[in-house]
């Protein structure tokens, strides 16, 4: 079994209470779920292994069955495996299994793994037994199943029915003895064939058998039933009797109906609507709007893994109904809004999903739009520390210069002067462009504290100097699953707006941030302020679209609007309180987490520790200083370096006899891109090493593979960066 598949499976498992089982055709290996060893009276631990474990369970009858039936649904015969087969567990304890399988998917044409479960229903085929030896509780038992049993005896011909079957039917002589074209005759003339060949293959191929169909009853009124055999042997295995059960079904498919005019008034535009039993099968897919046979399945219609599908199932079933908007299980190419809802009583999900892709994208715009509008808020700041950074810069260099023309020898105070400078405007830049950034759409997980502190820098250049912000946390470490640009751009709206509380009431003010852990792992992240708060009538009016209690200069109603949208589309929740401690509006924004043990620490590229010493590298980037000051760091490590500034050079470069062993190029160079460059260079060095520099990439590319070294940098940051 190989490792995808293993993983798959066990986080298929993950939650579930159910006996499973997975079966890979191409390599002929089963896993056994801990329950379903555990039903076999083993221990309660996974299990790897093959189909032979079987036949100490089964005996040689029922083995050909589930053999026979796995052949027919690989052929397409059937659409399911559905057997119910005796077994004798590892402690020799009589059993009846239930087992449901079906193949999930193909390699080639060919069915290449099986998914299933297996339920103990010992208690059921128990009842049932006891339920023929005692008459009384068996039409006890009809009456209140709307049900009633029949037993057609092979070698006599003759068909015997209970006292209900016969109310099914319509008829008042219980006197009748029925034939089986008696019993035939009012069922419906589509479903009489399919009934015959069931009835027929019970009595030859010892099958038992499942059909929902109708009848008419003599007054004319239609009755829909549920028709279930199973076949009675005798010692010696030989088919006796088909014995079976009706059940008036009328009440239970009329429900059905009005629960699909509910779902569809519910949903005024044509959505798809699907309703799936508890076996996973689909009930009433012609309800569901498509324009072809492939889109009426759910898993053609949301390309969702089994895992995925699994746990809104297990969520719906424990919930009752659960709703999800702007999910997404293909990198956001498609976005769905989705509810699923479980109804008990008949075993049914009821899946509602809404195809809101284009709707997503403009909304994606308008935050884009959104993050503009803030940026005009910063720019001033920005700027500001820009230009400091630079008159630092230019200052200690004149001043170089006024030394260097006197010959004066102490320089290096000003040399360091325009490092700090520098360190200082990149860090500026950095940050500049992390906000500015286009916001990914992706939802990722991430630890919301740590990226709350990551960029106070944002907040504190957003706040005059005499508003001061607190972030008051306690040490906690979580992962909450949301866009991660949209998390600050959120708690960014939401402390600019307090900045305009305060001012409204006066100059200085305070702002704190703090957040808690719930029980059930909920997250709160607080924003109070010492502002002017928000008046009792108008907490209702707050989020609405372009309502503002701001002066006309100061905004236009729809930044807390977003706010609402955004943390509702990503099932989050804002709550607002117009008074806090600080005396102004107190905000609180509650998200699903995870809470952790220790620091999360995202997955980084490993950097290989190399010695330099007689190594050939190959620089490649068209700043010519920047490479001759890595070609001339690199040197003085021992390394013997060659530099190319465009791709006319690297060309020239890699057809020469050097074989390099390292190569470090800049992502985005006038003539090429940094992905060209390696492929040119990787296709003659296959086992190239190979490390990047760049002045800007996006930290949600995770397509590069290689590592990248931030531009501008020093030699303490190039030599960390190559682990020299």
């Amino acid at each position: 079994m190989n490792s995808q598949s293993h993983d798959l499976t066990h986080k298929v498992l993950t939650g579930i209470d159910e006996a499973y089982w997975q079966w890979d055709l191409i390599n002929e290996s089963i896993f056994y779920s801990a329950q379903l060893m555990k039903l076999l009276g083993y221990a309660s631990e996974e299990k790897i292994g093959a189909s032979i474990i079987w036949e100490k369970h089964l005996d040689s009858t029922s083995l050909e069955e589930v053999h026979a039936k796995i052949q027919q649904h690989l052929k397409g015969d059937i659409e399911r495996l559905d057997v119910t087969l005796p077994i004798t567990n590892n402690q020799g304890e009589q059993l009846w299994l239930h087992a449901v399988g079906k193949v999930v998917e193909h390699i080639d044409g060919r069915a290449s793994l099986m998914f299933g479960t297996v339920k103990d229903v010992t208690e059921t085929k128990s009842m049932i037994v006891q339920l023929k030896k005692q008459n009384d509780w068996l039409m006890l038992a009809e009456r209140i199943s709307n049900s009633g049993h029949w037993r057609f005896d092979i070698k006599s011909q003759t068909l015997d029915w209970s006292a209900e079957v016969f109310r099914i039917y319509g008829l008042t002589n219980k006197s009748i003895i029925p034939s089986f074209e008696q019993a035939l005759a009012p069922i419906l003339a589509k479903d009489r064939p399919k009934f015959r060949t069931c009835f027929h293959n019970a009595i030859h191929q010892q099958q038992p058998f499942y059909l929902k169909t109708a009848l008419t009853q003599p007054s004319g009124r239609k009755v829909k039933v549920e028709v279930i055999a199973e076949v009675e042997r005798d010692c010696n295995g030989i088919v006796m009797a088909v014995f079976g059960v009706y059940k008036d079904i009328t009440r239970s498919e009329d429900l059905f109906e009005k629960l699909k005019l509910l779902a569809m008034v519910n949903f005024t535009i044509k959505v798809p609507i699907f309703f799936i039993d508890d076996n996973d099968n689909v009930v009433y897919q012609d309800i569901s709007p498509h324009h072809d046979g492939v889109s009426a399945v759910l898993f053609n219609y949301i390309n969702f893994s089994i895992t995925e599908y699994m746990e809104f199932k297990k969520l719906a079933k424990t919930q009752g109904q659960i709703k999800e908007n702007n999910v997404s299980f293909d990198k956001y190419n498609t976005v769905f809004d989705l509810s699923v809802t479980y109804e008990a009583d008949e075993g049914i999900y009821i899946w509602i999903v809404e195809n809101v892709t284009d709707k997503f994208r403009k909304e994606q715009q308008q935050v884009i739009s959104n993050r503009l509008a803030l940026l005009g808020n910063t720019f001033g700041n920005v700027s500001h520390d820009i230009n400091n950074v630079l008159g630092v810069a230019l200052g200690a260099i004149e001043m170089l210069e006024i030394k260097f023309s006197r010959g004066e020898q102490d320089i290096s105070s000003y040399i360091d002067r325009v490092k700090n400078a520098i360190d200082k405007g990149k860090d500026v830049t950095e940050r500049l462009l992390a906000f500015t950034r286009k916001p990914t759409v992706k939802v990722v997980s991430f630890d919301p504290i740590q990226d709350i502190f990551d960029n106070q820098y944002l907040f504190k250049q957003l706040l005059l100097s005499t508003i001061n912000i607190n972030f008051n946390f306690q040490p906690m470490h979580c992962l909450i699953n949301f866009p991660q640009g949209e998390f600050i751009n959120i708690l960014l709206n939401l402390v600019l707006n307090a900045q305009d509380a305060i001012q409204e009431k006066g100059l200085s003010g305070q702002i704190e941030i703090s957040a808690n852990l719930l029980d059930n792992s909920r997250l709160e992240i607080h924003v109070k302020d010492s502002g002017i708060g928000i008046a009792k009538e108008n907490l209702t009016k707050i989020f609405d679209p372009f309502y503002s209690s701001k002066s006309v200069n100061k905004g236009n109603g729809i930044g807390l609007a977003n706010v609402y949208s955004t943390m509702y589309k990503h099932n989050g929740l804002i709550q607002v309180e117009g008074n806090s401690d600080l005396g102004g509006a107190h905000f609180t924004l509650v998200f699903k987490c995870k809470t952790l043990k220790e620091k999360y620490l995202p997955n980084e590229p490993k950097l290989n520790s190399l010695r330099y010493q007689n190594t050939n590298i190959l620089v490649l980037d068209d700043e010519v200083s920047i490479a001759e000051f890595v070609a001339l760091f690199l040197e003085s490590k021992g390394a013997k370096v060659v530099v190319a500034n465009n791709k006319e050079q690297l060309i020239e470069k890699i057809n020469s006899d050097v074989k390099f062993e390292i190569f470090i190029t800049d992502m985005i160079l006038p003539d090429l891109s940094g992905k060209e460059a390696v492929n040119m260079v990787t296709e003659k060095y296959p086992d190239i090493n190979v490390f990047s520099i760049s002045g800007y990439i996006a930290i949600e590319d995770r397509s590069w593979d290689y590592p990248v070294l931030r531009k501008p940098f020093n030699s303490k940051e190039l030599a960390e960066f190559l682990a020299i």
